[in-house]
């Protein structure tokens, strides 16, 4: 897959919820860059007043799609974290590389793809799904 189409996949699964009464607003933006690489990052409002905001550092290489860089913060209308899936480093480390932010823990968790944590967060929510 090229980054052209891995794009296209995220604003093909953004797209999805956009036609549902669950978002309120989506401003997403793309960056191609040189050797095959990309960047995406993105703020997705719902109508409950939470909010997705996303960052993804992407590189292509011989049909796959790598994400070197990631995340996924989702919060409530309150500002507060409901999750957050990230591949941040943290002092004191971690014992694992990707991981999600939970209230009041931090677990290890594989990186979501865009639709996967969208789908997440309609069942947190309640609205949809």
């Amino acid at each position: 897959m090229s980054i052209e189409a891995y794009f296209n996949q995220i604003k093909a699964d953004v797209d999805r919820y956009i036609g549902t009464r669950f978002v309120l607003d989506a401003n997403i933006n793309f960056d191609n860059r040189p050797g095959q690489q990309g960047y995406v990052n993105g703020v997705i409002q719902f109508v409950d007043g939470s909010g997705l905001y996303f960052k993804e550092y992407l590189d292509a290489f011989k049909g796959t799609v790598d994400k070197l860089m990631y995340s996924y913060h989702y919060q409530g209308a309150d500002n507060r974290l409901c999750f957050r899936y990230d591949n941040g480093l943290h002092k004191p480390s971690l014992p694992f590389l990707e991981h999600k932010h939970l209230p009041d823990q931090i677990v290890e968790a594989p990186a979501p793809t865009l639709a996967e944590v969208l789908a997440e967060i309609c069942r947190h929510s309640g609205l949809v799904g």
